[in-house]
């Protein structure tokens, strides 16, 4: 008999045994539902500990006061959490250490230092965990700030590309770094050590990520390599600036006016017409130089407010009509593999095996929660959309 025939063990997943969810346990309905992880294998059995997220949160903060429980389940009963349920779980453990460490000493002494360093005050007004959660949010304030200003400088695409290229390479080379840095080897050392297993992680990295076992050394570093040309080739090409306008008039307003003929007072311009031919004298004798010298067609057109006759300024041509950029973009490639990774779920069983039953699939898409449907739905129209 295998010693682990559903592949539940730390052993058969690179030493970090998947995230389990215990399901048909007719004799404890209780326990359906609940995560766990399996320990060992023995007698057509599991041994799985059964984790909560404050039991999960003390263990990973080093307090081994704190045990699970453990049960000794059958493989029917074990099932991978989603990565949904994976999900939720994590940020209920982050959230649960979060608190653990405002609870701490060192957090009470950091939140005292902090109120230390403000007026007199507003220090009787906070405490060390208050002080802790202020700092916090401002610190998430000039990140975000900093994030805006950059996005609206460099371009959103870039510096997402750029942080995930970041993340990327501190997640492959982190425990070469890590061990070498503990061991005291030469930097050197260290940073071959990190090129000579880059491969090997990238390669762990993809297969958790799709779940495709079958990759080998050299189709990892091909991938690997692709990556960074094409982060590269993001990160390098020039962002496309907005064309600049033609400068407006010097006050930007657009309202017309008629700035030649002088603006007199019309009563005054006919009482002054009334009197000259009461007196008897000549059509404009008394009208003022400026109206009788102007002329009505030349002087009537329309300019915009404070326009002048200047041309110091470049005349910039109106930009080419932009070209149409292809469909097949980012959004694409993630719905595409969206796509791969939903039917691969649906074709394998837990072991690994292609399973082509129409029955067996049709009982997997009953099993799918609904929000998957709905991001297969998305991704199908969005690779359908980009290819029609």
């Amino acid at each position: 008999m295998s010693v682990d025939p559903s592949h539940f063990l730390a052993t058969s997943n690179g030493g970090k045994p998947p995230l389990l969810k215990l399901h048909n346990i007719s004799a404890r309905p209780e326990l359906n539902g609940q995560l766990g992880q399996a320990v060992s294998f023995a007698a057509g059995r599991y041994v799985v500990a059964v984790l909560t997220a404050e039991i999960a949160a003390t263990m990973a903060g080093g307090n081994n006061a704190v045990e699970p429980s453990y049960l000794k389940l059958k493989p029917e009963s074990l099932v991978e959490a989603t990565n949904f349920e994976q999900l939720k779980f994590g940020a209920a453990v982050a959230f649960h250490h979060a608190q653990l460490y405002i609870d701490s000493a060192a957090c009470q002494e950091r939140g005292s230092y902090i109120m230390s360093l403000l007026p007199q005050p507003l220090q009787a007004k906070l405490t060390p965990q208050k002080a802790i959660l202020g700092a916090v949010i401002v610190v998430l304030l000039n990140i975000m700030l900093v994030f805006k200003l950059l996005s609206g400088w460099i371009g959103f695409t870039k510096i997402f590309v750029f942080l995930s290229l970041i993340a990327l390479v501190s997640t492959i080379t982190s425990p070469d770094w890590i061990e070498g840095v503990k061991a005291g080897k030469p930097l050197r050392l260290i940073a071959k050590s990190a090129a000579i297993n880059s491969p090997t992680r990238f390669k762990q990295i993809l297969i958790e990520l799709t779940g495709y076992r079958n990759i080998s050394d050299r189709m990892a570093l091909g991938l690997m390599f692709a990556m960074l040309l094409w982060s590269g080739k993001i990160l390098i090409t020039p962002s496309a600036r907005p064309a600049r306008l033609q400068p407006p008039t010097p006050n930007g307003s657009m309202q017309p006016r008629v700035p030649r003929i002088p603006q007199y007072d019309l009563e005054n311009i006919y009482k002054m017409g009334w009197d000259d031919a009461k007196a008897g004298n000549d059509f404009g004798t008394s009208l003022p130089e400026e109206i009788l010298k102007a002329d009505p067609v030349e002087d009537t057109v329309i300019k915009p407010s404070g326009y002048e006759e200047s041309f110091d300024w470049a005349y910039d041509p109106p930009p080419p009509p932009k070209q149409k950029s292809s469909s097949f973009g980012m959004s694409t490639m993630l719905s595409i593999f969206t796509l791969y990774r939903f039917g691969k779920d649906l074709v394998v069983t837990p072991d690994g095996q292609l399973m082509l039953d129409p029955a067996f699939i049709m009982m997997k898409l009953r099993n799918i929660e609904p929000w998957r449907l709905g991001l297969m739905g998305m991704s199908l129209y969005r690779v359908v959309n980009a290819f029609v």
